[in-house]
């Protein structure tokens, strides 16, 4: 027995929880923003932690049963299940907005908050396509005054800035090639099984994607695999895969550290080996030619996932280093993770002089952005940076998933081959779309 979740008895359901008295938008004297936020369970628990210094007046998340507990720490907070009803009915009361809600669903809650002239923060990838980013990006543009973020934490963080100051102080010689790698794979699956509580509704999760990829099963027994939580990002319709999950978070270090801009081409390989109806790679080599600009010489990056060092066959590690970028400089070689960084060879490390600290600490991620909504000032991954790293890359996707090498055109927003073009704008369910303007 099965059946196609209906939107129509979601919406009668939740009603009665549409209905919960909203807050009026008011500044009190502690100048808090009002902040919604969707997405509010797992990695958007973390986001909720992370804006709780404000007012957050809105709660919205597509699984009642996994928002209990941020509904418990404010139980005063408007409450929603769709976010499109969060926007037609309570936009009012609320001065900016969090996404956290999987891949596929971050284009459009993110364009209808700037639509809306609202401040945004959203989680990496910033989109699941290069189309959507690039809308996310033209909105953000055509609304200066409205602050942005990309959920990309380790950006904050000191170690980063010291490798960022040590690559642009030249001490390693011009960069010409970058090796960034994750030893991070996918888990198999299967996108069966019936929802994760009784009152989740997939058919509102799965929001733009098309209905027609799978049925679900009535009989809760058949549920093995959590998809919906975690595991959607294995599958394309949802996710990108490793690449998407974890690229925005490394290759952010040489976009920043080497003023890195659209790629010229891209070319990918790999292949899936574990077992479950996921699409997504757990192996993938993925090489961005970035053309020269200024003083800065063209970089070749290459990214690998699924290994433990740069070498794809596993024959060359750094210990300590099994996710990590390495910036192969003509004086000496930089080696860095999320917390730590190594100079090589030793001999170039003996008797090496770190630059002045000239990248001031950060008062934290979420932080930055909300005195940015308040008083104006700048975010360190707004849409306009974030945007192109994560069009980057998305882009190894597009390579991987056409077989093509793309030549990629960024102002035209093509390719130059028309079947790799078509994985750039996914094709949305009626009343899902993008706002236009």
């Amino acid at each position: 027995m099965t059946r196609r979740p209906s939107r129509r008895r979601f919406l009668a359901a939740s009603a009665a929880a549409v209905a919960a008295p909203l807050f009026v938008k008011a500044r009190g004297a502690l100048d808090r923003l009002n902040v919604a936020v969707i997405g509010v369970a797992n990695r958007g628990a973390d986001n909720l932690a992370g804006v709780a210094h404000e007012a957050v007046v809105a709660l919205c998340d597509v699984d009642p049963a996994n928002a209990a507990k941020a509904r418990g720490q404010l139980p005063k907070a408007a409450v929603f299940t769709d976010y499109r009803k969060l926007f037609d009915e309570a936009h009012k009361s609320f001065d900016a907005v969090v996404v956290s809600t999987p891949d596929h669903s971050h284009a459009l809650p993110t364009a209808l908050a700037l639509a809306r002239g609202k401040h945004v923060y959203c989680e990496k990838p910033l989109a699941r396509t290069v189309g959507e980013v690039r809308r996310v990006r033209d909105l953000a543009a055509a609304n200066p005054k409205l602050a942005t973020q990309m959920g990309t934490q380790i950006h904050a963080e000191n170690n980063y800035r010291r490798v960022v100051e040590i690559v642009q102080s030249g001490r390693l010689g011009p960069v010409k090639r970058v090796h960034v790698w994750n030893s991070s794979t996918p888990v198999g699956g299967k996108k069966t099984g019936g929802p994760p509580s009784a009152k989740f509704d997939l058919d509102l999760w799965m929001g733009p994607v098309g209905g027609d990829f799978f049925e679900v099963a009535v009989n809760p027994s058949n549920w093995k695999f959590p998809w919906p939580h975690f595991h959607w990002r294995w599958w394309w319709e949802f996710g990108g895969g490793t690449l998407a999950d974890l690229g925005c978070h490394y290759i952010d270090l040489p976009f920043w550290a080497l003023g890195l801009t659209a790629p010229a081409s891209v070319t990918a390989s790999g292949h899936k080996s574990y077992d479950g109806d996921n699409t997504t790679p757990d192996w993938m080599t993925v090489d961005y030619q970035f053309p020269a600009v200024g003083d800065r010489p063209a970089v070749h990056l290459t990214w690998k996932h699924g290994v433990s060092g740069p070498a794809l066959e596993g024959k060359e590690t750094i210990p300590g280093f099994t996710s990590a970028v390495l910036f192969e400089g003509e004086k000496g070689k930089l080696v860095a993770d999320y917390g730590k960084y190594r100079l090589l060879p030793d001999e170039f490390a003996r008797g090496f002089e770190p630059p002045a600290r000239t990248i001031p600490p950060s008062v934290g991620h979420h932080k930055e952005w909300t005195e940015a909504c308040k008083a104006g000032g700048k975010t360190t991954c707004p849409f306009g940076y974030s945007g192109p790293l994560t069009e980057a890359v998305l882009l190894g996707n597009v390579a991987y998933r056409s077989g093509k090498v793309l030549t990629w055109d960024a102002a035209k927003l093509t390719t130059g081959n028309s079947e790799a073009d078509r994985l750039l704008v996914p094709e949305y369910r009626k009343g899902w779309e993008l706002p236009k303007g």
